[in-house]
C-alpha cells in the first residue's frame, strides 16, 4: 500500500505558502513557518541514518516535539510517542516492544532518571545544546518514502500497553476530516494543544493546526487558570478537552466571561459526559461551537455529535463519519447488528488505509487485530439507534477509564503483586465526580504487611501518576467464582469495564 501524501510534504506546502506566518508557540517562544520547516529538515538531517527504523519522543508539549515528530516523517522513520510521565518500566516496554534505536528527550524531573537507565540499550538526544549541535552539524535532509507514520501505544487488557501502527493514509484522515471539514480550520485559526501529544487526539490537533495553516499554541498544562490565560493571552479559536478539564473548568470559580470570548471551536470527548456538564460547558460558552467525538487509538474518529445536538443529544457520541461504519456484537452470541446493544464495532476499509489503524507491532501483533470481515472490536460497550446514533453505555474490557486515560486494571495488579506485603489484589474503577472514574486495588496482605502509604509510593515508583490507586482498601481474601476467577463485580461498586 504506498501513497503520495505525507505530513511532511503537507508541512513543507504550507511552509512555502505562508513562510513569515507564525507555525507554532510554546514556553520558549514562537517560530515562523519558514523557521519550523528549516529546523525539520536539520533534523531529519541528522536522524537520516535510522532511516526504516524508530525514534521515541518522550518530551511534554513543546516545539521540539513537533519538529522531531515531523523530521522523522521526512526521514521516513516512524515515530513512538512516549507518554512524558510514564515511569522506568513503562518505558523500557516501549523502547524494547517497537525496538526504538534513539528517544529524543529532556532531562526535566523524572525523566533524566529514566534515561540513565536506558542509556546502555537505546541512544538519547537531549533537548538542549547537544539537540541544537546536531541540527547545526547536519546535511540536507533526502524524503524517504516510509508507509508507517508512528507507533501509539494503549493500554489494553493486557499488563503491557500495545503498540497500535498508523500509516500516512490514518494521518491524513485525522488531519482533515475532523480539523478541516468537520471543525473547519483555516489559517485564521489560532489553536490551543494542552493535549498529550502522545495521543491519537493530540496528534490529530498538532496535525490539523499546522497542515491547515493555523497558529498551534503548546502548553503542558491543561489546569483551568492555565487554559483560561492561554485561551485570552493567545486569542485562542479552537481548543479541546477531556470532560474532567470541562468539568474543572465550569467549577473552579475562574471567572470566564469574555476571556473565552474568541473561542469559536471546542471539543470536548475523550470519556463520558452527563446531561448535566453539557448544558454547563454550554450555559459557560453560548458563542461556541461545541463537539463531541467517538474516537480511539486504534479506530480513529470515528462517530462526531454536531454543535446543534451537544445538548438536545445528550446521551450520544454522534453518528459515522462519512467512510466510516458502525455496529454492535451480541455481547453473547457475538451476532452483528447495525441496530440495537452490545460491543460497538468499527470498520473502515483495509485496516491502515482509512480511519482504523494498520494494526498492532511487537508482541500485540501476534493477536488478530480485526476480524474475519475487517471489523474492529473497541471493548466500548453501546447502544445503536434507528438513527445510527451511538451512545457509550460501558465496557467490556477490564479497563478503567479516569480522566481520559485507559489504564489496564491487570497492569496496575501485576506491579502490586511485585511488593513482599502484598499476597493477592484486584483493581477496578468506581465513580469519580471529577475524573469519571478512579482506581482502586483491593489488597490482601502477607504476614508482613504494608500500609497505605508504602504501597502507593510503591506503584509511584514504577508506573505513571495517573494509573496509581487512588483508593487503597485491605481485604482478607478476594471473592472467587467457581473457577477460580476474581469476582470483581462482587467487591463492592463496579468493576472496571462495568456499567456507566
Amino acid at each position: 500500500m504506498t501513497h503520495s501524501w505525507t505530513v511532511a510534504e503537507q508541512l513543507r506546502w504550507v511552509a512555502a505558502r505562508s513562510p513569515g506566518s507564525t507555525a507554532l508557540v510554546d514556553a520558549d517562544g514562537e517560530v515562523t513557518f519558514a523557521e519550523f520547516w528549516r529546523r525539520v529538515q536539520a533534523l531529519a538531517g541528522h536522524l537520516a541514518p535510522l532511516a526504516g527504523g524508530r525514534v521515541g519522543l518522550y518530551l511534554a508539549n513543546r516545539r521540539e516535539w513537533a519538529e522531531a515528530f515531523f523530521a522523522c516523517q521526512l526521514a521516513g522513520i516512524g515515530v513512538v510517542p512516549v507518554n512524558d510521565r510514564y515511569q522506568d518500566r513503562e518505558v523500557r516496554h516501549l523502547v524494547e516492544d517497537a525496538g526504538v534505536a534513539l528517544l529524543v528527550s529532556d532531562a526535566a524531573a523524572h525523566r533524566g532518571d529514566v534515561l540513565a537507565g536506558l542509556r546502555g540499550d537505546v541512544d538519547t538526544l537531549l533537548v538542549g545544546a547537544g539537540y541544537e549541535a546536531a541540527l547545526a552539524a547536519a546535511g540536507p535532509a533526502r524524503p524517504v518514502a516510509h508507509e508507517e507514520s508512528a507507533v501509539l501505544y494503549t493500554s489494553g487488557t493486557t499488563a503491557l500497553a500495545k503498540g497500535v501502527r498508523l500509516t500516512q493514509a490514518n494521518q491524513a484522515l485525522g488531519t482533515f476530516l475532523g480539523p478541516a471539514v468537520l471543525l473547519g480550520m483555516t489559517a485564521a485559526d489560532t489553536v490551543l494543544i494542552s493535549t498529550p501529544l502522545g495521543h491519537r487526539v493530540g496528534q490529530v490537533r498538532l496535525l490539523g493546526g499546522l497542515l491547515t495553516g493555523a497558529r498551534t499554541v503548546l502548553s503542558a498544562d491543561a489546569r483551568p487558570a492555565t487554559l483560561v490565560d492561554a485561551v485570552e493571552r493567545h486569542r485562542v479559536t479552537v481548543t479541546g478537552m477531556v470532560p474532567t478539564i470541562a468539568r474543572d473548568l465550569a467549577f473552579s470559580g475562574v471567572p470566564v466571561g469574555e476571556r473565552l470570548a474568541s473561542l469559536r471551536v471546542l471539543s470536548v470527548t475523550g470519556e463520558a459526559m452527563t446531561a448535566d456538564l453539557r448544558r454547563t460547558v454550554a450555559d459557560m460558552l453560548p458563542g461556541t461551537e461545541l463537539w463531541t467525538f467517538f474516537a480511539s487509538t486504534e479506530t480513529g474518529l470515528a462517530a462526531a455529535l454536531p454543535p446543534d445536538q451537544f445538548t438536545t443529544r445528550p446521551a450520544s457520541s454522534g453518528q459515522a463519519l462519512p467512510g466510516v461504519e458502525l455496529a454492535v456484537a451480541d455481547v453473547d452470541t457475538g451476532a452483528r447488528s447495525s441496530v440495537g446493544s452490545g460491543e460497538v464495532l468499527v470498520r473502515s476499509g483495509p485496516p491502515g488505509s482509512y480511519a482504523v489503524a494498520a494494526g498492532y507491532t511487537g508482541v500485540a501483533a501476534a493477536a488478530p487485530f480485526t476480524d474475519e470481515d475487517g471489523w474492529f472490536a473497541t471493548g466500548d460497550l453501546g447502544t445503536l439507534d434507528d438513527d445510527g446514533h451511538l451512545s457509550i453505555t460501558g465496557r467490556s474490557k477490564d479497563m478503567i477509564l479516569s480522566g481520559g486515560f485507559n489504564i489496564a486494571a491487570q497492569e496496575v495488579e501485576q506491579v502490586l503483586r511485585e511488593h513482599p506485603g502484598v499476597r493477592d489484589v484486584a483493581v477496578t474503577g468506581e465513580p469519580d465526580e471529577r475524573f469519571g472514574e478512579r482506581v482502586v486495588a483491593w489488597v490482601v496482605r502477607t504476614a508482613e504487611p504494608a500500609g497505605e502509604e508504602e504501597l502507593r509510593a510503591f506503584t509511584g515508583a514504577r508506573i505513571a501518576a495517573f494509573k496509581r490507586p487512588r483508593v487503597i482498601r485491605f481485604v482478607d481474601e478476594l471473592p472467587r467464582t467457581a473457577t477460580g476467577k476474581i469476582a470483581k463485580w462482587r467487591l463492592g461498586g463496579e468493576p472496571a469495564g462495568g456499567p456507566r
